[in-house]
Protein backbone atom coordinates (compact mmCIF):
# COMPACT_ATOMS: atom_id res chain seq x y z
CA UNK A 1 0.00 0.00 0.00
CA UNK A 2 0.93 3.84 -0.69
CA UNK A 3 2.42 5.59 2.21
CA UNK A 4 -0.65 7.72 1.62
CA UNK A 5 -3.09 4.59 2.30
CA UNK A 6 -1.35 3.27 5.05
CA UNK A 7 -1.04 7.23 6.71
CA UNK A 8 -5.17 7.13 5.98
CA UNK A 9 -5.33 3.78 7.49
CA UNK A 10 -3.83 5.01 10.83
CA UNK A 11 -5.23 8.10 11.05
CA UNK A 12 -2.00 10.01 11.21
CA UNK A 13 -0.68 13.32 9.48
CA UNK A 14 2.27 12.11 6.94
CA UNK A 15 5.14 14.02 4.81
CA UNK A 16 6.58 13.01 2.13
CA UNK A 17 5.72 11.03 -1.26
CA UNK A 18 2.01 10.20 -0.91
CA UNK A 19 2.29 7.38 -3.74
CA UNK A 20 5.86 6.00 -2.20
CA UNK A 21 5.05 1.99 -2.02
CA UNK A 22 5.11 0.92 1.91
CA UNK A 23 5.20 -2.84 1.96
CA UNK A 24 7.05 -4.56 5.07
CA UNK A 25 7.97 -3.53 8.41
CA UNK A 26 12.20 -3.21 9.51
CA UNK A 27 14.16 -1.84 12.19
CA UNK A 28 16.81 0.76 12.27
CA UNK A 29 19.47 -2.05 11.92
CA UNK A 30 18.07 -3.18 8.38
CA UNK A 31 16.49 -0.33 6.84
CA UNK A 32 14.93 -1.83 3.52
CA UNK A 33 13.67 -0.49 0.53
CA UNK A 34 9.91 -0.13 0.96
CA UNK A 35 9.96 -0.46 4.51
CA UNK A 36 8.48 0.92 7.45
CA UNK A 37 10.98 1.65 10.31
CA UNK A 38 10.35 3.83 14.05
CA UNK A 39 11.97 6.44 16.25
CA UNK A 40 9.81 6.58 19.84
CA UNK A 41 12.76 9.30 20.73
CA UNK A 42 15.95 10.59 19.78
CA UNK A 43 18.22 8.49 21.20
CA UNK A 44 17.16 5.53 19.50
CA UNK A 45 18.86 7.84 16.42
CA UNK A 46 22.47 6.37 18.14
CA UNK A 47 21.31 2.83 16.73
CA UNK A 48 21.86 4.12 12.73
CA UNK A 49 24.93 3.23 10.48
CA UNK A 50 27.37 6.73 11.46
CA UNK A 51 29.75 8.43 9.41
CA UNK A 52 33.21 7.27 10.56
CA UNK A 53 35.31 8.75 13.25
CA UNK A 54 32.03 9.94 14.39
CA UNK A 55 30.40 8.40 18.07
CA UNK A 56 27.15 6.92 17.46
CA UNK A 57 26.22 8.84 20.66
CA UNK A 58 26.45 12.14 19.01
CA UNK A 59 24.20 11.17 16.45
CA UNK A 60 20.99 12.81 16.95
CA UNK A 61 20.44 13.86 13.31
CA UNK A 62 18.09 12.58 11.06
CA UNK A 63 20.21 12.51 8.41
CA UNK A 64 21.10 8.72 7.67
CA UNK A 65 17.39 8.30 7.11
CA UNK A 66 17.47 11.25 4.39
CA UNK A 67 18.36 8.60 1.56
CA UNK A 68 16.06 5.64 3.10
CA UNK A 69 13.65 4.62 -0.14
CA UNK A 70 10.82 3.91 2.66
CA UNK A 71 9.00 5.68 5.33
CA UNK A 72 9.54 6.47 9.27
CA UNK A 73 7.25 6.65 12.09
CA UNK A 74 8.25 10.08 14.12
CA UNK A 75 6.74 11.41 17.54
CA UNK A 76 4.19 14.31 16.49
CA UNK A 77 6.05 16.89 17.73
CA UNK A 78 9.14 16.15 15.61
CA UNK A 79 10.43 18.70 13.48
CA UNK A 80 9.12 18.37 9.68
CA UNK A 81 12.96 16.15 7.95
CA UNK A 82 13.06 17.49 4.21
CA UNK A 83 13.33 14.91 1.55
CA UNK A 84 11.68 12.32 4.25
CA UNK A 85 8.80 10.10 4.09
CA UNK A 86 7.34 10.18 7.30
CA UNK A 87 4.24 9.64 9.25
CA UNK A 88 3.64 11.23 12.90
CA UNK A 89 2.05 9.59 15.24
CA UNK A 90 1.99 10.62 19.56
CA UNK A 91 3.26 6.67 20.03
CA UNK A 92 5.59 5.61 17.05
CA UNK A 93 5.99 1.91 18.68
CA UNK A 94 2.13 1.71 18.65
CA UNK A 95 1.85 2.91 15.31
CA UNK A 96 3.97 0.67 14.01
CA UNK A 97 2.42 -2.28 15.74
CA UNK A 98 -0.49 -1.25 14.24
CA UNK A 99 0.71 -0.78 10.53
CA UNK A 100 1.60 -4.84 11.02
CA UNK A 101 -2.13 -5.41 10.78
CA UNK A 102 -2.41 -3.62 7.45
CA UNK A 103 0.68 -5.12 5.88
CA UNK A 104 0.48 -8.54 6.77
CA UNK A 105 -3.10 -8.92 7.37
CA UNK A 106 -4.03 -12.27 9.46
CA UNK A 107 -5.58 -14.98 8.02
CA UNK A 108 -9.44 -14.78 8.66
CA UNK A 109 -11.32 -17.65 10.04
CA UNK A 110 -14.05 -18.54 7.35
CA UNK A 111 -16.67 -20.73 8.36
CA UNK A 112 -14.94 -23.74 6.93
CA UNK A 113 -14.57 -26.96 8.55
CA UNK A 114 -12.07 -29.22 7.16
CA UNK A 115 -13.49 -32.94 5.67
CA UNK A 116 -10.69 -34.69 7.60
CA UNK A 117 -11.99 -32.89 10.71
CA UNK A 118 -13.95 -34.77 13.61
CA UNK A 119 -16.81 -32.34 15.34
CA UNK A 120 -18.65 -34.41 17.79
CA UNK A 121 -22.39 -33.16 16.69
CA UNK A 122 -23.12 -31.96 20.36
CA UNK A 123 -20.56 -29.18 19.94
CA UNK A 124 -21.63 -25.80 19.28
CA UNK A 125 -19.68 -23.90 16.75
CA UNK A 126 -20.52 -19.91 16.48
CA UNK A 127 -21.02 -18.24 12.93
CA UNK A 128 -17.35 -17.76 11.05
CA UNK A 129 -15.23 -20.67 12.72
CA UNK A 130 -12.75 -22.33 11.21
CA UNK A 131 -11.42 -25.83 11.55
CA UNK A 132 -8.63 -26.88 9.67
CA UNK A 133 -7.14 -30.48 9.16
CA UNK A 134 -7.45 -33.59 11.60
CA UNK A 135 -9.09 -31.40 14.62
CA UNK A 136 -11.11 -33.02 16.96
CA UNK A 137 -13.50 -31.58 18.73
CA UNK A 138 -15.66 -33.56 22.00
CA UNK A 139 -18.49 -33.64 23.03
CA UNK A 140 -20.08 -30.37 24.81
CA UNK A 141 -17.53 -27.93 23.22
CA UNK A 142 -18.84 -24.55 22.56
CA UNK A 143 -16.52 -22.44 20.12
CA UNK A 144 -17.70 -18.66 19.97
CA UNK A 145 -17.37 -16.68 16.82
CA UNK A 146 -14.76 -16.12 14.40
CA UNK A 147 -12.34 -18.26 16.13
CA UNK A 148 -9.56 -19.98 13.83
CA UNK A 149 -8.28 -23.26 14.82
CA UNK A 150 -5.39 -25.03 12.93
CA UNK A 151 -4.55 -28.72 11.91
CA UNK A 152 -4.22 -30.73 14.73
CA UNK A 153 -5.48 -29.32 17.57
CA UNK A 154 -7.53 -31.29 20.36
CA UNK A 155 -10.46 -29.43 22.60
CA UNK A 156 -12.06 -31.76 24.59
CA UNK A 157 -15.36 -32.42 26.14
CA UNK A 158 -17.25 -29.28 27.92
CA UNK A 159 -14.49 -26.75 26.70
CA UNK A 160 -15.75 -23.03 26.51
CA UNK A 161 -13.54 -21.33 23.65
CA UNK A 162 -14.47 -17.64 23.08
CA UNK A 163 -14.65 -15.47 20.16
CA UNK A 164 -11.80 -14.16 17.76
CA UNK A 165 -9.38 -16.79 19.57
CA UNK A 166 -6.29 -18.24 17.42
CA UNK A 167 -5.28 -21.72 18.11
CA UNK A 168 -2.03 -22.74 16.15
CA UNK A 169 -1.41 -26.00 14.90
CA UNK A 170 -1.26 -28.99 17.98
CA UNK A 171 -2.83 -27.21 20.84
CA UNK A 172 -4.44 -29.26 23.32
CA UNK A 173 -7.46 -27.87 25.39
CA UNK A 174 -8.38 -30.60 28.27
CA UNK A 175 -11.75 -30.97 29.33
CA UNK A 176 -13.95 -27.96 31.08
CA UNK A 177 -11.10 -25.39 29.83
CA UNK A 178 -12.38 -21.79 30.08
CA UNK A 179 -11.15 -20.09 27.25
CA UNK A 180 -12.45 -16.61 26.97
CA UNK A 181 -12.01 -13.78 24.02
CA UNK A 182 -8.98 -12.91 21.31
CA UNK A 183 -6.74 -15.59 22.71
CA UNK A 184 -3.67 -16.89 21.41
CA UNK A 185 -1.99 -20.26 21.62
CA UNK A 186 0.81 -21.15 20.20
CA UNK A 187 1.55 -24.36 18.26
CA UNK A 188 1.86 -27.29 21.23
CA UNK A 189 0.46 -25.34 24.03
CA UNK A 190 -1.25 -27.41 26.59
CA UNK A 191 -4.24 -26.02 28.44
CA UNK A 192 -5.73 -27.63 31.68
CA UNK A 193 -3.04 -30.38 31.87
CA UNK A 194 -3.29 -32.34 35.48
CA UNK A 195 -1.37 -30.75 38.36
CA UNK A 196 1.41 -32.69 39.73
CA UNK A 197 0.13 -33.93 42.45
CA UNK A 198 0.96 -37.19 44.58
CA UNK A 199 0.99 -38.58 47.88
CA UNK A 200 2.65 -41.26 49.42
CA UNK A 201 2.21 -44.48 51.48
CA UNK A 202 5.14 -47.05 53.06
CA UNK A 203 4.93 -50.46 50.46
CA UNK A 204 7.15 -51.92 47.91
CA UNK A 205 10.94 -50.56 47.91
CA UNK A 206 10.39 -48.38 50.48
CA UNK A 207 7.18 -45.92 49.61
CA UNK A 208 4.82 -45.72 46.73
CA UNK A 209 3.35 -43.05 45.38
CA UNK A 210 -0.34 -42.38 44.52
CA UNK A 211 -2.30 -40.37 42.45
CA UNK A 212 -3.54 -37.12 43.45
CA UNK A 213 -6.99 -36.57 41.02
CA UNK A 214 -7.10 -32.96 39.62
CA UNK A 215 -10.56 -32.46 39.15
CA UNK A 216 -10.65 -28.35 38.58
CA UNK A 217 -10.45 -26.44 35.31
CA UNK A 218 -8.30 -23.60 34.14
CA UNK A 219 -9.56 -19.94 33.13
CA UNK A 220 -7.71 -18.47 30.73
CA UNK A 221 -8.72 -14.35 30.37
CA UNK A 222 -9.76 -12.35 27.40
CA UNK A 223 -6.52 -11.36 25.10
CA UNK A 224 -3.75 -13.53 27.01
CA UNK A 225 -1.02 -14.64 24.55
CA UNK A 226 0.92 -18.45 25.64
CA UNK A 227 3.74 -19.37 23.75
CA UNK A 228 4.60 -22.70 21.89
CA UNK A 229 4.77 -25.96 24.28
CA UNK A 230 3.96 -23.68 27.38
CA UNK A 231 1.76 -25.74 30.31
CA UNK A 232 -1.19 -24.47 32.26
CA UNK A 233 -2.35 -26.98 34.79
CA UNK A 234 -5.67 -27.36 35.86
CA UNK A 235 -6.57 -26.90 39.66
CA UNK A 236 -6.72 -29.53 42.05
CA UNK A 237 -10.28 -28.91 43.43
CA UNK A 238 -11.22 -25.03 41.66
CA UNK A 239 -9.45 -23.34 39.18
CA UNK A 240 -5.85 -22.11 37.51
CA UNK A 241 -6.53 -18.52 36.07
CA UNK A 242 -4.48 -16.54 33.72
CA UNK A 243 -5.24 -12.75 34.12
CA UNK A 244 -6.54 -10.72 31.20
CA UNK A 245 -3.75 -9.21 28.79
CA UNK A 246 -0.97 -11.86 29.86
CA UNK A 247 1.81 -12.71 27.63
CA UNK A 248 3.42 -16.34 28.76
CA UNK A 249 6.49 -17.00 26.50
CA UNK A 250 7.42 -20.24 24.88
CA UNK A 251 8.03 -23.45 27.53
CA UNK A 252 6.27 -21.28 30.37
CA UNK A 253 4.97 -23.80 33.27
CA UNK A 254 1.85 -22.77 35.24
CA UNK A 255 1.52 -25.56 37.98
CA UNK A 256 -2.25 -26.73 39.43
CA UNK A 257 -4.25 -23.84 41.16
CA UNK A 258 -1.87 -20.70 40.60
CA UNK A 259 -3.91 -17.26 39.50
CA UNK A 260 -1.28 -14.75 37.32
CA UNK A 261 -2.77 -11.50 37.66
CA UNK A 262 -3.45 -9.68 34.48
CA UNK A 263 -1.22 -7.75 32.01
CA UNK A 264 1.54 -9.93 33.51
CA UNK A 265 4.97 -11.13 31.37
CA UNK A 266 6.43 -14.36 32.14
CA UNK A 267 9.37 -14.95 29.72
CA UNK A 268 10.71 -18.37 28.44
CA UNK A 269 11.74 -21.42 30.70
CA UNK A 270 10.32 -19.78 33.86
CA UNK A 271 7.54 -21.46 36.46
CA UNK A 272 5.13 -21.00 38.85
CA UNK A 273 4.65 -23.36 41.38
CA UNK A 274 1.24 -25.00 43.06
CA UNK A 275 -1.39 -22.10 45.05
CA UNK A 276 0.79 -19.60 44.28
CA UNK A 277 -0.94 -15.72 43.65
CA UNK A 278 0.39 -13.28 42.04
CA UNK A 279 -0.73 -9.75 41.41
CA UNK A 280 -1.16 -7.65 38.18
CA UNK A 281 1.98 -6.68 35.91
CA UNK A 282 3.94 -9.78 37.13
CA UNK A 283 7.73 -9.44 35.18
CA UNK A 284 9.41 -12.94 34.78
CA UNK A 285 12.84 -13.13 33.30
CA UNK A 286 13.51 -16.20 31.54
CA UNK A 287 14.30 -18.69 33.34
CA UNK A 288 13.18 -17.68 36.98
CA UNK A 289 10.76 -19.16 39.47
CA UNK A 290 8.12 -18.85 41.86
CA UNK A 291 7.94 -21.53 44.87
CA UNK A 292 4.34 -22.49 45.64
CA UNK A 293 1.92 -21.42 48.36
CA UNK A 294 3.04 -17.68 47.95
CA UNK A 295 1.18 -14.15 47.72
CA UNK A 296 2.95 -11.51 45.49
CA UNK A 297 1.56 -7.84 45.02
CA UNK A 298 1.26 -5.97 41.94
CA UNK A 299 3.66 -5.16 39.94
CA UNK A 300 7.01 -7.46 41.49
CA UNK A 301 9.90 -8.02 38.69
CA UNK A 302 12.12 -11.00 38.52
CA UNK A 303 15.07 -11.02 37.11
CA UNK A 304 16.28 -13.94 34.92
CA UNK A 305 17.35 -17.17 36.84
CA UNK A 306 15.44 -15.18 39.87
CA UNK A 307 13.77 -17.88 42.45
CA UNK A 308 11.43 -16.25 44.70
CA UNK A 309 11.04 -18.25 48.33
CA UNK A 310 8.84 -15.80 50.02
CA UNK A 311 5.92 -13.70 49.23
CA UNK A 312 6.86 -10.66 48.02
CA UNK A 313 5.24 -7.15 48.15
CA UNK A 314 3.69 -4.34 45.75
CA UNK A 315 6.59 -3.24 42.89
CA UNK A 316 9.33 -5.32 44.73
CA UNK A 317 12.02 -5.90 42.08
CA UNK A 318 14.25 -9.07 43.48
CA UNK A 319 17.11 -11.10 41.99
CA UNK A 320 19.47 -14.22 42.71
CA UNK A 321 18.58 -17.83 44.13
CA UNK A 322 16.85 -17.44 46.40
CA UNK A 323 15.50 -14.27 45.52
CA UNK A 324 15.96 -11.09 47.49
CA UNK A 325 15.79 -7.13 46.81
CA UNK A 326 17.45 -6.14 43.56
CA UNK A 327 19.86 -3.76 45.71
CA UNK A 328 21.09 -6.02 48.02
CA UNK A 329 21.65 -8.58 45.32
CA UNK A 330 24.27 -5.95 43.11
CA UNK A 331 25.84 -5.57 46.26
CA UNK A 332 26.45 -9.34 47.28
CA UNK A 333 27.61 -10.00 43.77
CA UNK A 334 30.34 -7.52 43.63
CA UNK A 335 31.68 -8.24 46.64
CA UNK A 336 31.69 -11.94 45.53
CA UNK A 337 33.46 -10.37 42.46
CA UNK A 338 36.07 -9.31 44.96
CA UNK A 339 36.74 -12.42 46.57
CA UNK A 340 40.33 -14.15 45.00
CA UNK A 341 41.20 -10.80 45.93
CA UNK A 342 40.28 -10.76 49.91
CA UNK A 343 41.95 -14.51 49.66
CA UNK A 344 44.97 -13.42 47.91
CA UNK A 345 45.22 -10.97 50.69
CA UNK A 346 44.45 -13.36 53.63
CA UNK A 347 47.54 -15.31 52.25
CA UNK A 348 49.56 -12.38 52.14
CA UNK A 349 48.99 -11.94 56.04
CA UNK A 350 49.56 -15.21 56.90
CA UNK A 351 53.10 -15.22 55.22
CA UNK A 352 53.65 -12.25 56.89
CA UNK A 353 52.57 -13.28 60.56
CA UNK A 354 54.36 -16.91 59.77
CA UNK A 355 57.33 -14.43 59.90
CA UNK A 356 56.54 -13.05 63.47
CA UNK A 357 56.79 -16.83 64.75
CA UNK A 358 52.77 -17.24 64.57
CA UNK A 359 51.16 -20.50 63.32
CA UNK A 360 48.01 -22.04 62.35
CA UNK A 361 46.13 -23.91 64.80
CA UNK A 362 46.85 -26.57 62.53
CA UNK A 363 50.43 -26.40 62.56
CA UNK A 364 50.86 -25.83 66.80
CA UNK A 365 51.87 -28.55 68.67
CA UNK A 366 49.13 -30.07 71.08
Amino acid sequence: MTLKELAQALDLPFAGNPDLEINQLCGLQDLQPGGLVYIHNPQELANLPTPTGVFASQSKSTAPLEGFKGAVILPKDTKQPQGMNAIFASDPLAAHCQAASWLYPANKAEGEIHPTAWVDPTAKIGPGVRIDAQVAIYAGVEIGKGTLIRAGCVIMQDSQIGEDCLFYPNVSVREASIIQNRVILHAGAVIGSDGYGYFQRPGGKGYQNFKIPQVGRVVIESDVEIGSCACVDRARFHETRIGQGSKLDNLVHIAHNVVVGQDSLITAQSGIAGSTVTGANLMMGGQSGIRDNLRLGKGVKLLARTLVTANAKEGEELAGMPGRPLKEWRRTEALMQGLSGILKRLREMEQFLKGLGWKKKEDRPD
